[in-house]
């Protein structure tokens, strides 16, 4: 669960700390709804350190919980460069027994435990629409996650929303397997889009609600019944609040 931030503490140290909570309708990854009751409230607290003697190098620890659905720890290095950001990290996914899951028979998968690593480039803020993409490997599902987004934020006093910031997103992704540790190998194509709308409290501090849809073209449950087909298409809607110190 990697977030595209910056290193740059608003205390002006070298640590900074960042925290979010959230509660959305849905609970949705990589293109696929896999609860409609489980997973809905989530939590991310980042840790990251921007190394003195390396400028533009920074480290990082995290920690994502779904409630009773997973929890994800994760440790990464970002580092600047004329281009944009470059961010190598590795996470660790636990899942609670009762949201375990196999693509056959709920939809999805889930495995009970997952060791994946993962490397980013984050182009520069300096283009219109800020590009970046990311390849995921994981060692239970050996699986191939490779995920290209698009992002632009607005001004929302543009279309009379003042002191709101908007930020949209469009991201498309091909998850490839040819074998599984835990489930039968699994290949598909996603797709999707946001709409965040953000008020700063301060400088520290904000609040809001995001938009969401996402597409997947995955058919290997078409055959079994309606509630564990999540091929197709699915919205949903979140609240959200964000911390940084």
């Amino acid at each position: 669960v990697q977030a595209e931030t910056t290193s740059n503490s608003p205390l002006g140290s070298d640590l900074s700390v960042r925290a979010n909570f959230s509660w959305a309708s849905k609970n949705v990854a990589r293109g696929k709804e896999r609860s409609s009751e489980e997973g809905h409230f989530q939590s991310q607290l980042t840790l990251e350190y921007a190394i003195p003697t390396a400028i533009g190098t920074s480290v990082y620890v995290s920690g994502y919980s779904a409630d009773s659905f997973e929890k994800v720890y994760g440790a990464g290095l970002r580092r600047d460069m004329e281009c944009g950001t470059l961010d190598v990290g590795y996470q660790h996914t636990t899942a609670n027994n009762q949201a375990v899951g196999v693509n056959d028979t709920a939809g999805y998968t889930l495995a009970p435990s997952d060791n994946e690593y993962y490397i980013g480039l984050i182009l520069s803020k300096d283009v219109f629409l800020r590009p970046s993409a990311y390849v995921f490997y994981s060692d239970e599902l050996k699986q191939y996650n490779f995920v290209v987004s698009l992002r632009k934020d607005f001004d929302g006093s543009d279309i009379g929303l003042s002191g709101i910031n908007i930020v949209t997103k469009l991201y498309a992704g091909s998850i490839t397997a040819s074998d599984s540790n835990w489930d039968s190998a699994n290949s598909y194509v996603y797709t999707g889009a946001s709409a965040d709308f953000i008020y700063a409290i301060n400088s520290t501090a904000s609040v809001g609600a995001g938009l969401n849809f996402a597409y997947n073209n995955d058919d290997a449950v078409t055959t079994k019944s309606i509630p564990l087909n999540t091929q197709g298409g699915v919205f949903w809607y979140r609240f959200f609040a964000n911390f940084r110190f």
